[in-house]
């Protein structure tokens, strides 16, 4: 198990999740807490805007266990687009795992 950062997301999430609070691997992982504006910026701690470019990937599981993880894609510090990861699944144990693989 790894460090991670704390991600506030203020967005709203396009699968009508209400859950606020987020794990992220996508940043310095250093148990930060970053904040995702309503505006679409991706604010440090210390409320300056970062300028993210790229993607941002977090995750939660609510308190009825259901397993919620998004992509954030974000260009030149602007949100571009959010949306939920596909075929993401939580096993019991506590892993993420990996999507399951195409049927042909």
């Amino acid at each position: 198990m790894g460090l991670f950062d704390t991600l506030r997301c203020e967005q709203p999430l396009p699968n009508g999740c209400t859950e606020r609070e987020f794990q992220t691997k996508s940043l310095a992982c250093a148990m930060n807490d970053y904040c995702l504006s309503a505006a679409g910026r991706l604010l440090h701690p210390s409320g300056q805007d970062t300028g993210f470019h790229g993607v941002l990937r977090f995750y939660t599981r609510s308190a009825t266990g259901t397993w919620h993880e998004y992509e954030a894609k974000f260009t030149d510090g602007a949100l571009q687009h959010l949306v939920p990861v596909a075929n993401a699944a939580y096993s019991p144990e506590g892993m993420i795992l990996p999507p399951p693989p195409a049927q042909p």
